[in-house]
């Protein structure tokens, strides 16, 4: 029994430590370059390829809000 108890509290702890973690990407929604990123994957998403392919490769903003567009505008 207590081994049964030992394993649901951890299982519970680490459910909680998880909920509580904040994503990057909300820090990353603010700047121009997730925007522009963003903005490019939704025109993606509807079918006008669209990418600043050096802004892609070397910033990582872009490249989120990128594929955060073409999730978010491919849901349709």
């Amino acid at each position: 029994m207590p081994k049964t108890i030992n394993v649901v509290m951890i299982a519970v702890a680490s459910l909680l430590f998880t909920a509580c973690t904040s994503s990057n990407m909300s820090a990353s929604v603010q700047t121009p370059n997730f925007k522009a990123g963003s903005k490019d994957g939704c025109r993606t998403s509807k079918g006008t390829y669209t990418k600043n392919s050096d802004s892609f490769n070397n910033n990582k903003d872009y490249n989120d809000g990128w594929f955060h567009g073409r999730r978010k505008c491919n849901r349709s």
